[in-house]
């Protein structure tokens, strides 16, 4: 006999008590993940008061991933420099940019950043970054801001002709002035036959860049760089692989400069400047000059972890005290507790035994929704959502008000929450705002629903027939309540801000765990309650008695 079949054949009671243990079951494993620390805690003080006598099993302490404003951190505005980027190619080089500094601050080892880039309404292109829990502001801006800008550069021969003409008017000025012959130096002085130093080059405000114009390689067609040996003398270089767009790129540059020189710029600044001497195919580079191998192997990494397509500045900078985001989880916590010891007095004074049960079930909500806040291993979010889903299957059938398209929304709503229970949602002041909103979503149901099973109770009918009833009649309302908020937050998750974004999410999750705690754990307490000495005393429910002689 299969266990379907076993189940059905047990009464309605003992299936009540058999799904209770399961949602007791979830509940429990819900807790741990909550409060996994205070139970090893627990479990250490047990087994020494017990002499190891008593030893319970450790489980793994999941922390909550707390954003800027609750564990301190760094907020930084940047602004990139798109002087030298075609318009058409603005916004692909400011979210290339994004990316790059993203993977620069993964490097650093900051929790859960938020990198984010926008156009401004008068035309700036910042980069807004978000470092969480970060220890060392300093050393983070200056791992973003020393992000190497590698160029290649090809001499510009307009440039350099306007050089030439410069330094020669200049040299036959100062010979003027110092009183000699000029008669020929304005026809025959050229500027490769005059020693000049480069301070003299920028007192005539010429830089280093001057002469030379972009090729159009830069570091984003780069797909490695190594350190590797000189083989006639053993200094360092750095070996430069291209992915195929730059090893194309590379080729052709090479093609057009046979014989003439093409200048390796980082950070603005020629650091090799080799002569080619043939066409180079395979994209392969090679950066020599007088590098240690501390330095060698630092600009390796800073290349590899991304070099920036534009120049950034920092222009905003804003750090947040790990004692604020204390004092803002202190005050929402308390906040939150006050909140839920007002509801379930108010729940309690208000619907009596039913609103006793929906305090209990909105413990259980709380567990669940917080767990899912945590990331969670895989094989545990698994079994947290097939359960979940499941028991939201079965009373709606039990109730048989259970469809297809009801049993479609919430599988994908189980896909949803699953997908957001393997990673660790990043708690703000706002994600928290949106957590509590959906606690008096999940009171409004219960609210719907006993008023419901109150009518039903004034028309005379049994407890059991009145739960059963007054769910039925409550659940279009709900359905409609929470479904249109459900769509708002879709709305906020995938096109605000990262603030809207946690706000969003937290609200969904909340409202589907809300649907959960009220369709499923309230009914099942209320149908575990029913029985002939419940309908003796309707006055549980707020109700009056009925005179069955009237």
């Amino acid at each position: 006999m299969s266990l379907k079949q076993n189940f059905s054949k047990m009464s309605a009671r003992s299936r009540s008590w058999f799904v209770f243990g399961l949602v007791i079951a979830l509940a429990l494993v819900a807790s741990l993940v909550v409060a996994g620390d205070s139970y090893n805690r627990f479990s250490n003080y047990l087994a020494d008061k017990t002499n190891d006598i008593i030893v319970l099993p450790e489980v793994k302490a999941l922390p909550f991933s707390l954003g800027l404003d609750l564990q301190g951190g760094a907020h930084l505005v940047y602004l990139a420099d798109m002087s030298g980027i075609e318009e058409l190619d603005r916004d692909e080089a400011l979210e290339s940019a994004r990316d790059i500094i993203e993977r620069r601050v993964n490097l650093f080892g900051v929790s859960e950043p938020v990198v984010q880039a926008n156009k401004t309404a008068d035309g700036e292109y910042r980069i807004i970054a978000e470092l969480a829990g970060i220890k060392n502001v300093q050393d983070a801006i200056a791992m973003i801001g020393e992000t190497p800008i590698l160029e290649f550069k090809e001499q510009d021969e307009a440039a350099i002709s306007e050089i030439e003409k410069l330094i020669a008017d200049n040299y036959k000025a100062s010979s003027t002035n110092d009183g000699l012959a000029t008669t020929t130096a304005s026809t025959t002085t050229n500027a490769e036959d005059i020693s000049i130093s480069e301070e003299d080059l920028l007192n005539l405000g010429i830089d280093a860049n001057s002469g030379w114009k972009s090729s159009g390689l830069t570091g984003k067609y780069l797909k490695r760089s190594t350190v590797q040996f000189n083989p006639n003398d053993g200094s360092p270089e750095i070996s430069l692989e291209f992915n195929p767009e730059g090893a194309a790129l590379f080729e052709e540059i090479t093609a057009r400069n046979i014989g003439r020189p093409v200048a390796i710029f980082l950070d603005g600044y020629p650091i090799n400047i080799p002569n080619v001497n043939e066409k180079i195919t395979g994209g392969q580079a090679v950066i020599s000059g007088t590098f240690t191998i501390d330095e060698a192997k630092d600009l390796v990494k800073r290349l590899n972890s991304g070099a920036l397509p534009v120049p950034i500045s920092l222009i905003a900078e804003k750090t947040v005290e790990a004692s604020l985001g204390s004092k803002s989880i202190s005050n929402s916590l308390q906040a939150g507790l006050i909140g839920l010891l007002l509801v379930s007095i108010f729940l309690i004074i208000a619907y009596r035994l039913p609103g006793l049960l929906s305090v209990i079930s909105l413990i259980v909500y709380g567990m669940l929704v917080l767990a899912i806040f945590k990331a969670l291993p895989l094989w545990l979010a698994l079994f947290l959502i097939i359960l979940l889903v499941a028991l939201i299957f079965y009373v709606f059938d039990d109730l048989k008000i259970f469809n297809g398209s009801l049993a479609l929304m919430f599988s994908i709503f189980g896909l949803l929450l699953f997908f957001y229970a393997l990673q660790a949602i990043t708690l703000t002041v706002a994600g928290i705002a949106g957590f509590i909103l959906s606690l008096g979503m999940a009171v409004d149901a219960n609210i719907l629903i006993f008023s419901r099973v109150k009518e039903e109770l004034k028309l005379g009918k049994t407890v059991s027939q009145a739960v059963d009833e007054g769910f039925k009649r409550a659940w279009p309302s709900i359905r409609d309540g929470n479904f249109s908020t459900i769509l708002t937050c879709f709305i906020l998750m995938f096109f605000g801000t990262s603030t809207i974004q946690g706000f969003g999410t937290t609200l969904f999750i909340g409202i589907v765990i809300s649907l959960f705690s009220a369709i499923v754990v309230t009914k099942l307490l209320l149908s575990l309650v029913s029985g002939p000495w419940l309908d003796k005393r309707p006055w549980l429910f707020g109700v009056k008695a009925i005179d069955d002689n009237k």
